[in-house]
C-alpha cells in the first residue's frame, strides 16, 4: 500500500505526493507519465473520472495498478467504491457525490478513505468520522476549477489547525509554491498538471519528492 501516515516516533511522517490522474488525456501518454511518476517517488496515483462507466473505470484503475504497484505505490479510485473493491485498491477519495464515509468503512473496511473538502466546517465534520485523510482546496488557482475563486494557504493553515487528520492541500500547487502549503502544516500534496502537464514528468517529480523530503510532516 502507498505512504503510511503513522510511523515510529523518532522519525517524522514522510510528507506524501498524490498523482491525480487526468482522463482526457491520451492513454499511451498518460501510462507512460504515471510509470515515470511513480519511479520518481510518487506515494499514491488517484484514478478520476465522474463520466466513466464503471466497467472503463475499472479498466483505467487495473492498468494504473500494474504500473503502479511494482514501486510500492498506493492505488485510490475516486467515488467509485464498487470499483476500488473490484480492482483491489488500497483506497477510495469520497467527494460530495459519493457514499458518506461511516458506510464506505462499514462495507469496506479493509480500504483507506480519504475525503475531500472545501470548507473549515466540512473540515471538522470530516475528521470526527472514520477517515485516513482530508484533501483541501483548491488552494491556489487552477484550470481544473475555472473562474472559481482558491480558498487560499491561510484558509489550509486554519484547516490544518482544526483537525486531527492528516490534510493533503490540492489545487495549483507547483514546484514554486508548495513550499507554502508545506509551512501551513499539510500532510502531502496532490498534483495533476505539475507533473503530467510538465515536459518532464520524473524529473518533475523528483523535484517535488526533493521539496517534501525536506521538511517533516505534522
Amino acid at each position: 500500500m502507498g505512504t503510511e501516515f503513522s510511523v515510529a516516533a523518532k522519525a517524522p511522517p514522510r510528507r506524501s505526493l498524490h498523482l491525480i490522474v487526468d482522463c482526457q488525456r491520451p492513454r499511451a501518454a498518460l501510462l507512460d507519465c504515471i510509470g515515470l511518476a511513480v519511479e520518481a517517488g510518487v506515494d499514491w496515483v488517484h484514478v478520476r473520472d465522474h463520466r466513466a462507466s464503471a466497467r472503463d473505470l475499472f479498466l483505467l484503475a487495473r492498468v494504473v495498478k500494474q504500473a503502479s504497484y511494482p514501486h510500492g505505490t498506493g492505488l485510490a479510485v475516486h467515488d467509485r467504491v464498487d470499483v476500488a473493491l473490484a480492482v483491489g485498491a488500497d483506497a477510495v477519495q469520497l467527494g460530495e457525490r459519493s457514499l458518506d464515509p461511516v458506510s464506505v468503512r462499514r462495507i469496506a473496511p479493509r480500504l483507506g478513505i480519504g475525503i475531500s473538502v472545501h470548507t473549515l466546517d466540512a473540515a471538522r465534520a470530516a475528521s470526527a468520522v472514520d477517515v485516513d485523510w482530508l484533501t483541501f482546496g483548491h488552494v491556489f488557482p487552477t484550470e481544473s476549477h475555472p473562474g472559481e475563486p482558491a480558498c487560499g494557504v491561510d484558509a489550509l493553515a486554519k484547516v490544518v489547525q482544526a483537525v486531527s487528520r492528516p490534510v493533503i492541500a490540492i489545487g495549483g500547487i507547483t514546484v514554486e509554491n508548495v513550499s507554502q502549503v508545506l509551512a501551513a502544516g499539510a500532510a502531502g500534496i496532490a498534483v495533476i498538471s505539475a507533473i503530467l502537464g510538465a515536459a518532464d514528468p520524473g524529473a518533475a517529480t523528483a523535484s517535488l519528492r526533493r521539496l517534501l523530503d525536506q521538511t517533516s510532516g505534522r
